[in-house]
C-alpha cells in the first residue's frame, strides 16, 4: 500500500502537467525532505509559539517561524490574519522570495499551528509553493536524522504577495448557508464541545447544521495524517459530498486549519471562518446554535 506521502507526490505530477501551478507537493515525508534539502529555493520553517524549542534543536538549516507573526490576537479578537504588509516584512526577514519553496515543520504534538501557517501563506497566495512535513520534527528525529542548535544566516528575501480572501469565510457566509447546498460546514472541536457539553461560553452547542469533524481524528498517534481512503471515508462518513465546499471552523480558527488541510488533500474547495465559534457566539440569536446532547430529566 503507498503511503499517503508517494500517493500525493504521484498526484502532484499529474497536477503539474495539467495546471504548471503547484512547485512542491502538498505533503512531504522526510526522506523526501532529506532528499531536497540543497535544493537552492527550498526554506525550511520551524514553526512555535516561542523559539525555545527551536534553540535546543532543529532540522539543518531550518528557519524559526514564530506563530503568532501570521496569526496575531488583539483585544477584539484571537488568531486574526496579520496586516499584508506585516506578512510581507516577516518572510522577508526569513529569506522568503517569489521563488521558494516552502516546508513548514511542526515540533511535538502541534500540528494544528503549523496548519494554520499553511492557511495564511494560502491568504497570502504562497499556497502552491508551501508543504507540510509529515510527522513533522518529532518524525525527522525518530529516523535518526540529523539535528542542528546552529541558526543559519538569512540573506533577505523579495516577496511580492497577492491576497487569496477565498479561503477566509465570514459569519455572514455562514449564517447564509441555507440557501447554498453545496456548501458544507464543518465543526473541528472535539466533539464534547460540538455536542454542547464543555467551554465557557455563553452559548454552548455548534453552528447550526454543522457537521462534526473533530481535528485529532485526521491524523495517527505519530500526528501523522492518515492515508487519503480513511481520510476519505472519513469525510463520507460525515455526510460531505464531492463538489461540495468545505468551510471549517473551530474555537478561534486554529484547529479548523487541519481539517482545511485534509480538505485541500482530498481535493475539496475548502476555506477557514477565522472568527470561529468566539465571533459566531457574540453575535447573537441572528446566528444560530444548536447542541445534540438530549436535556436532563
Amino acid at each position: 500500500m503507498k503511503s499517503l506521502s508517494v500517493v500525493l507526490v504521484l498526484l502532484l505530477v499529474v497536477s503539474t502537467s495539467l495546471s504548471q501551478t503547484r512547485t512542491i507537493p502538498l505533503v512531504v515525508s522526510s526522506t523526501w525532505l532529506s532528499e531536497h534539502m540543497n535544493d537552492p529555493d527550498l526554506v525550511v520553517l520551524q514553526v512555535a509559539f516561542n523559539r525555545a524549542g527551536y534553540r535546543t534543536g532543529h532540522i539543518p538549516g531550518a528557519r524559526f517561524l514564530w506563530y503568532g507573526g501570521l496569526a496575531i490576537s488583539t483585544p477584539d479578537a484571537s488568531t486574526e490574519m496579520p496586516p499584508v504588509e506585516q506578512a510581507d516584512t516577516l518572510l522577508e526577514g526569513l529569506g522568503i522570495t517569489s521563488r521558494s519553496n516552502i516546508v513548514l515543520v511542526f515540533g511535538g504534538s502541534s500540528v494544528s499551528i503549523t496548519t494554520r501557517m499553511l492557511l495564511a501563506f494560502s491568504y497570502f497566495g504562497m499556497g502552491d509553493r508551501v508543504a507540510f512535513l509529515d510527522g513533522g520534527f518529532e518524525h525527522w528525529k525518530s529516523e535518526n536524522r540529523p539535528v542542528s542548535t546552529e541558526a543559519p544566516a538569512i540573506k533577505r528575501g523579495s516577496v511580492r504577495l497577492t491576497l487569496h480572501p477565498e479561503v477566509i469565510a465570514t459569519a455572514e457566509m455562514i449564517r447564509d448557508n441555507p440557501a447554498n447546498p453545496n456548501v458544507v460546514i464543518v465543526d473541528a472541536r472535539d466533539k464534547n464541545f460540538y455536542d454542547g457539553d464543555g467551554g465557557g461560553a455563553s452559548r454552548q452547542g455548534h453552528i447550526k447544521g454543522a457537521k462534526s469533524i473533530p481535528f485529532t481524528t485526521v491524523v495517527d498517534s505519530l500526528n501523522m495524517f492518515k492515508e487519503m481512503a480513511v481520510l476519505q471515508k472519513i469525510f463520507e462518513d460525515s455526510g460531505i459530498k464531492r463538489g461540495e465546499k468545505v468551510i471549517t471552523y473551530c474555537h478561534v480558527g486554529q484547529q479548523a486549519t487541519v481539517i482545511y488541510f485534509v480538505a485541500r488533500l482530498l481535493g475539496y474547495d475548502a476555506a477557514v471562518y477565522d472568527g470561529s465559534f468566539e465571533d459566531w457566539n457574540s453575535r447573537g440569536d441572528d446566528y444560530p446554535v444548536e447542541k445534540t446532547l438530549k436535556p436532563k430529566s
